[in-house]
C-alpha cells in the first residue's frame, strides 16, 4: 500500500484526497489489523483513515464526503 500511495502522490493532482478505509467495522472482534495500528500507519503515510461497515452503513457516507 505504501507504494500505491507514493505513486498517487507523484502522478496525481497534489490536492488528491487519499484515504485508507478498513471495512467490516461491524466485526470488530475479528480484526486482523488493530485499529490503532491502521490509524498510525495512515498518519505515517500522511493520509486519512476510516473504519466503515457496508453491512451497517457505519461511516460509509463519511468516507465519500
Amino acid at each position: 500500500m505504501t507504494d500505491w500511495v507514493k505513486e498517487l502522490k507523484t502522478t496525481c493532482d497534489v490536492n488528491l484526497p487519499i484515504i485508507i478505509v478498513g471495512n467490516k467495522s461491524d466485526l470488530e472482534n475479528n480484526r486482523q489489523i488493530p485499529k490503532d495500528k491502521a490509524e498510525e500507519y495512515s498518519r505515517q503515510l500522511g493520509v486519512d483513515h476510516f473504519s466503515a461497515s457496508a453491512r451497517t452503513g457505519n461511516n460509509v457516507v463519511e468516507v465519500f464526503r
